[in-house]
């Protein structure tokens, strides 16, 4: 039996081997013992389907009820660390976080998305509320679910940090860091790489496969044929006005899903994101929040819409589009045009400035350069005082 502190995960999603790696549990695990409380199977058991991977590491516990986890996290002691990635959204869940909080352990919370986010609605059948009226709302939600607030919110850029002002108690104390990727990135600046004649297509899934929208309770208003013979001809436009090979990193839901279907035969590349992003010369995306490695280590960055993303009266996505365009100064290309090569090489410039903003907003509150697991460790774990 190990003698190290205990450091749970309240997971409600699948875990993989990429959470493991985001999370930096290969760091932290030489400090702590980790458990992984997966509560998929109790919570959203329908969502799993977005799913085509999950780690079979000894260290998950995959519990089928809320109950069940209850009555195992009961047994948890003052001295655990709890990395918490429950919200109290509704009565159930309320309850959950109110145990959590009440256990006595060190509770964190996580606000490291790193991408632009959106104002409108994810569900266009939902009517939005005035600003004023919203904001009255945050503040009397965040002062009466106070008891099921975490006592401590890691976070990385500041909008992430006036949503986390937004959204939780003062009482719970904010870690100032870096979104995950950008955390990744860190280290791999640290060594050398090369770049090959390549583009990365930062794949989010969409819209062949089954991805947030299980969740969100929407339907998807773009189909597969709408989609990919036409981006597959952009691809081929990328490629003969660069002399780049188009190359499609797998978004970490999908890896060892059949990719073919959608992209024929062009080469698939699963749990390689940052380092494809590293070597490559161009990035092209729509909204993945994987563009943080582009900015990262500073890569062209070019991204598609299409008709059907533009004229559907569910105007998320594209608002999501154009917010990171508006962000990075990256060009939108419509796959539905035709481009000639003097526009995508007028694309491939980068607005250094746009990008040094991208990432304080977004990516990283530090200028030290310290990775999240080395931040956790100095600032919520071992902390005096």
């Amino acid at each position: 039996m190990s003698d190290k502190q205990k450091l749970i995960i309240v997971w409600p999603y699948r875990f993989r081997e990429f959470d493991w790696q985001r999370f930096e549990l290969e760091f932290l695990s030489k400090h702590f013992e980790v458990h992984i409380h997966e509560l998929i199977d109790a919570l959203t058991p329908e969502f799993a389907s977005a799913y085509a991977n999950q780690s079979d590491s000894a260290r998950i516990t995959r519990f089928s009820s809320l109950k069940q986890w209850q009555r195992e996290f009961k047994k948890t002691s003052k001295a655990t660390v709890v990395f918490s990635h429950l919200r109290p959204i509704n009565f159930k869940l309320f309850l959950a976080c109110v145990q959590l909080r009440m256990s006595g352990a060190k509770i964190v919370a996580f606000s490291t998305g790193g991408v632009s986010f959106s104002s409108v609605r994810v569900n266009p059948d939902k009517r939005d509320s005035p600003e004023a009226i919203k904001k009255c709302l945050h503040f009397v939600r965040r002062n009466l679910l106070r008891i099921a607030m975490p006592n401590f919110v890691v976070v990385g850029g500041s909008e992430e940090v006036k949503r986390v002002r937004r959204d939780f108690s003062r009482s719970t104390r904010i870690v100032l860091a870096n979104s995950s990727d950008f955390s990744t990135t860190i280290r791999l600046m640290k060594g050398e790489t090369s770049t090959s004649k390549s583009a990365i297509y930062l794949d989010t899934g969409f819209p062949g496969f089954p991805r947030d929208e299980i969740i969100e309770r929407t339907s998807e208003t773009v189909r597969s044929e709408d989609w990919y013979p036409n981006l597959s001809k952009f691809f081929e436009t990328i490629e003969g006005s660069l002399g780049l090979k188009v190359s499609i990193s797998a978004h970490p839901k999908h890896v060892g899903r059949d990719h073919r279907p959608l992209f024929g035969e062009r080469e698939t590349l699963g749990g390689q994101t940052a380092e494809g992003v590293s070597r490559c010369e161009l990035v092209i995306a729509t909204n993945s929040t994987a563009i943080s490695y582009a900015i990262s280590f500073l890569k062209p960055l070019v991204l598609v819409t299409s008709d059907k993303i533009q004229n559907s009266r569910d105007q998320y996505k594209s608002s999501l589009i154009q917010n990171i365009s508006t962000d990075t100064g990256a060009t939108i290309f419509n796959i539905d045009h035709e481009y000639s090569e003097q526009e995508i090489k007028a694309a491939l410039v980068i607005n250094q400035e746009k990008y040094a903003s991208y990432k304080q907003k977004y990516l990283t509150s530090r200028t030290d350069g310290k990775p999240n697991y080395q931040i956790i460790l100095e600032e919520i774990i071992n902390k005096r005082g």
